[in-house]
């Protein structure tokens, strides 16, 4: 296991984003025994002109340096000059992202110089900072390669180029799903297959006697189709399509609306059995998923999702649920049988139907089975595993 080394993450969603993602997970669990600096993705000053409230935050966030959240684990919430983005070929081009680097390093040398980090393991999650790399010092470049973010609206034409350099620097590199590996493995001098996980015991409290469901919930007319999570991935044309096909079903979606996890939710909102939650706290999913008849997974299938290994599908299976998704390479790979897959809301709904009528305790067990194999801390001890093997390998080079 890892221990005594300091880890710098670059760079990340905001600490405290409605959803909790891997990185979330990974990072907290590193500080256990480790000092970890964890790096926003930086904000530049035109985000006032659209998001007044998220560059109030980031320039509060700024001032402070890097910030505790919990024993050795510390936030930095860097500002840039310009903004790197898709907007047009000037937004898009390299040299924006090199100056905004470049007008980040003092920022962050400082923060490490405040916390003591030397030479720190570099655990990249997006590629930009690879402009800088060799003005860092460090013991070990990690890239983990969790989506397709080159599908990601308003994302910079030249990304693929960063990620591209950033691949074929890295010391390690890991992918979060088979087709990423598959795509990115001549790039890289070492890559592992390394998927999400699951808290299994958390959301198995959804069959737990003693949880009850939400207030807010309790009395939605049944059965309860149910999803949660990022709502930018949904598929609204299935949806509606489902929910007016089945007036007297309840369709329940949590999540946020705002920011890059939300998303238009509009087209659902003349829909009385569509009941649109918000976000809630990680801590209560399983009571939600308590009071949900089947799970969903009614996402677009394009580019993004394709390349996906979706980590509610684990939490699903822990909660006992049966679950019906769209058709996407992982969810076969990773679920086989025990996830029923649909291509179109009509093939979702027999599918649904199919869960609704199931009358077979062992499934339940299986679902659980899988979940357990596929703990998060499994996956804590195999990147660390890789991760101690390349520092051994570069200590005796």
């Amino acid at each position: 296991m890892l221990e005594g080394h300091e880890i710098l993450c670059l760079y990340c969603e905001g600490w405290d984003t409605p959803l909790r993602s891997s990185k979330h997970h990974f990072m907290t669990h590193l500080s256990r025994r480790n000092r970890v600096l964890y790096v926003e993705m930086p904000v530049h000053p035109l985000t006032a002109l659209r998001y007044p409230e998220k560059w109030r935050r980031a320039l509060r966030r700024w001032r402070q340096g890097p910030v505790p959240v919990q024993e050795n684990l510390y936030t930095l919430s860097p500002l840039c000059p310009l903004p790197y983005h898709r907007a047009s070929r000037l937004t898009s081009a390299l040299w924006v992202n090199q100056v905004n680097q470049l007008s980040v390093l003092p920022y962050l040398r400082q923060a490490m110089r405040r916390l003591g980090f030397e030479r720190p393991i570099l655990w990249f999650y997006f590629p930009h900072a690879v402009s800088v790399l060799d003005r860092i010092p460090h013991k070990l470049a990690f890239f983990y390669l969790i989506d397709d973010y080159s599908a990601f609206e308003g994302v910079p034409r030249t990304y693929p180029v960063l990620e591209r350099e950033l691949l074929a620097r890295a010391d390690l590199v890991a992918a979060l799903s088979q087709s990423l590996y598959d795509s990115r493995r001549s790039l890289c001098r070492e890559i592992h297959l390394v998927r999400p996980g699951v808290f299994a015991e958390h959301f198995a409290k959804a069959q737990d006697g003693q949880s009850s469901v939400p207030e807010d919930i309790r009395g939605l007319r049944r059965p309860v189709i149910g999803y949660y999570g990022a709502l930018h991935k949904l598929d609204m044309q299935l949806i509606q399509a489902m929910a007016t096909a089945r007036p007297h079903w309840s369709f329940l979606f949590i999540g946020p609306f705002q920011g890059y996890q939300g998303a238009d939710v509009s087209p659902l909102g003349e829909l009385q059995n569509v009941h649109l939650l918000g976000a809630r706290p990680h801590e209560s999913l399983p009571n939600y998923l308590r009071g949900v008849n089947v799970a969903i997974l009614p996402v677009q299938v394009n580019q993004l999702t394709l390349n996906m290994c979706p980590v509610k599908l684990y939490e699903f299976l822990a909660a006992g649920k049966p679950v019906v998704s769209a058709d996407l390479p992982e969810v076969r790979a990773v679920a086989g049988d025990l996830v029923k897959t649909a291509r179109n809301a009509t093939e979702f709904i027999r599918r649904i139907e199919e869960c609704l009528a199931e009358d077979d305790p062992s499934l339940v067990k299986r679902r659980t089975a899988l979940a357990d194999q596929n703990s998060w801390e499994a996956r804590f001890a195999m990147l660390e595993t890789l991760i101690e093997g390349k520092l051994r390998g570069l200590a005796r080079n």
